[in-house]
């Protein structure tokens, strides 16, 4: 190899490197300096596990429950029971549950307040709890806080958990979905 070669190697090397570095600075001040805007461009490409970190930084900064509930909806899309019950149970015992709930069903027309206690519930579920998942769906005092409850619990429920819920479902008058189980 000679000389020449070396020192375009070693120039390339230095520019790729130094490439990558103010990539990365880049990235990174992005997602501290505007961590909605990192959320939103992660959730456009399917990214949730990652929306959920940037929505989370971002509700770090403002403690305002409407990003909180961002991290909610983003842990549900991404599929992870641990930080749907983490950002799920936060959110429900916010003072400002009520108005996220009012304001989200303006945007969506989805009832919010189900929707969250609903995913708590199912994720409690899934992660060994029944007890606490019936809470959670009671919660929502709605019979859409039990509907995914009552789906997991007839498709891979035991005969005891299937008698549980059902009692509970029909002590609530909750018939179309206690007759699932």
């Amino acid at each position: 190899m000679t000389e020449r070669t070396k020192l375009i190697l070693i120039s390339s090397s230095i520019t790729f490197a130094a490439l990558a570095l103010a990539a990365l600075m880049v990235f990174s001040l992005w997602i501290l300096c505007a961590p909605q805007t990192m959320a939103t461009s992660c959730e456009k490409t399917g990214n949730y596990s990652f929306a959920v970190t940037c929505a989370n930084l971002r509700y770090k900064y403002t403690g305002e429950a409407y990003d909180l509930s961002r991290c909610v909806d983003d842990s549900v899309l991404a599929g992870n029971d641990k930080l749907v019950i983490k950002y799920g149970e936060k959110l429900i015992s916010d003072k400002q549950f009520n108005n996220v709930c009012t304001r989200k069903k303006d945007e969506t027309k989805v009832d919010y307040r189900s929707f969250v206690c609903a995913n708590v519930a199912y994720s409690h579920y899934k992660r060994g709890s029944l007890q606490k998942a019936i809470e959670y769906a009671d919660f929502a005092k709605t019979e859409e806080g039990f509907i995914k409850l009552t789906v997991a619990v007839a498709e891979n429920g035991t005969a005891e958990q299937k008698q549980t819920l059902k009692q509970v479902l029909t002590d609530l008058n909750y018939t179309n979905l206690a007759n699932i189980l």
